[in-house]
């Protein structure tokens, strides 16, 4: 009886420490933005109220980071009724990390791109906490004329990336693009594939750039993005990291806007909504009706002109197949000046049949005795033995008579 109600309550535990995990505790921007105000930066660069919900990586239910767009401040939040933020970098400002993807990976954060002050960023730099600052990781095969990470997102233990190499000099015409994958346990790139595209101003309008909001919540599987308007609203986006595809449902457009005290965010396939009064609704992200999708690894590879790349196939089978066909038509060529050099030296034996010549001799029937001593030897012996296989005459070593320490040769 006893081992049952242990475990009854054991089972009532689990239950609400699992609720408990998924739960995250209150945001409260106004509490958040007083800490932040006191360390005396400049409001115009951090730019809480605008970029708040952009700029913040949850390290666990307790825990975020903060480091607002567009700049290298770090801060870490500590949630709870009374939150207590530290600032923990201690890197100046800087203006060319706009618009950058901000990920954690195995308890270390990440910046991924970036651009301002006219320049662009395409890189990857992590936060040391022994320095305080920032370090940029080095990446093997990464091209090095890249100029813009123009769309990005973190699946497992990769990082996809879009990478263009804009030219300031073709504004007008088409640029080149890679589509592939950062490995972020070993830093290295792997392309999957290329394209030719507009240049980047003009490819966000295509919907191939990148689709961060003014609201991002990660997880392992999905992610959370919300566009502000300005009308008040927020539109919602739900996207799988797997299969790269960005969709909007009649779910997203039901949710509201979030503030200090009310969010949302996502465990596992399920998206949860917290108002301001502490009320959890919750729906999974492959519920209610697909309105609009965007699948982006299908999008770029439709970008791939394949007809260039089968003609460059064609090109290279037609290059191999007259590679082919000239070395082998040399082949049989030397087969039958081969075949015809040696019935001619046979007829040379033929008409000495039954007798015994020297070495020198047979070199010279032979036609090798121009070569050096070594090479005459090899050549003797091999053309010998073919002469001998070709059945119509016989040659035979046999040592001289008049001195056995040297050979002659029967010809029969």
């Amino acid at each position: 009886m006893k081992k049952k109600i242990h475990f009854t309550l054991a089972f009532l535990f689990m239950i609400v420490y699992s609720s408990y995990s998924y739960n995250p505790k209150i945001i409260d921007t106004l509490k958040i933005h007083q800490q932040i105000k006191k360390f005396g930066l400049d409001e115009k660069v951090i730019n809480f109220k605008a970029n708040f919900f952009e700029s913040i990586v949850y390290k666990n239910d307790s825990v975020i980071y903060y480091n607002p767009n567009g700049s290298l401040h770090l801060f870490e939040i500590l949630l709870g009724d009374s939150p207590i933020v530290s600032k923990i970098s201690e890197s100046v400002h800087s203006g060319h990390n706009f618009q950058r993807n901000l990920f954690l990976h195995k308890e270390t954060l990440y910046s991924l791109g970036g651009n301002g002050l006219f320049n662009t960023f395409s890189g990857i730099i992590h936060f040391d906490r022994s320095l305080g600052g920032w370090l940029e990781n080095s990446i093997k095969n990464y091209p090095y004329d890249t100029k813009r990470v123009v769309n990005s997102w973190k699946n497992g233990d990769k990082l996809m990336v879009l990478l263009n190499f804009y030219d300031d000099s073709k504004k007008n015409d088409k640029v080149r693009y890679s589509f592939g994958e950062i490995n972020l346990n070993t830093f290295e790139y792997s392309e999957r594939f290329n394209f030719e595209d507009f240049p980047p101003e003009l490819v966000y309008r295509n919907g191939i750039g990148s689709f961060r909001g003014n609201y991002i919540y990660e997880s392992e599987l999905f992610s959370l993005h919300g566009y502000f308007k300005e009308d008040g609203r927020c539109e919602y986006r739900f996207f799988d990291k797997t299969n790269g595809v960005l969709k909007r449902t009649s779910k997203s457009d039901a949710l509201t806007r979030v503030d200090g005290l009310s969010y949302l965010y996502i465990d596992g396939s399920t998206v949860y909504y917290r108002d301001s009064l502490g009320a959890i609704e919750s729906f999974d992200v492959n519920s209610g009706t697909v309105i609009q999708s965007i699948n982006y690894p299908e999008l770029y590879k439709s970008k791939v002109d394949y007809k260039q790349k089968y003609i460059g196939v064609a090109f290279s089978v037609f290059a191999i197949i007259i590679v082919v066909f000239v070395k082998t038509r040399k082949k049989n060529t030397k087969t039958i000046q081969t075949t015809q050099e040696l019935v001619y030296i046979e007829n040379n034996f033929i008409n000495i049949q039954h007798t015994t010549i020297t070495k020198e001799k047979i070199d010279d029937l032979l036609g090798i005795s121009h070569y050096s001593y070594e090479t005459i030897k090899t050549k003797r012996s091999s053309m010998i033995n073919k002469l001998n296989q070709n059945g119509k005459i016989k040659i035979e070593r046999i040592r001289k008579e008049s001195d056995k320490r040297f050979y002659d040769y029967k010809i029969s």
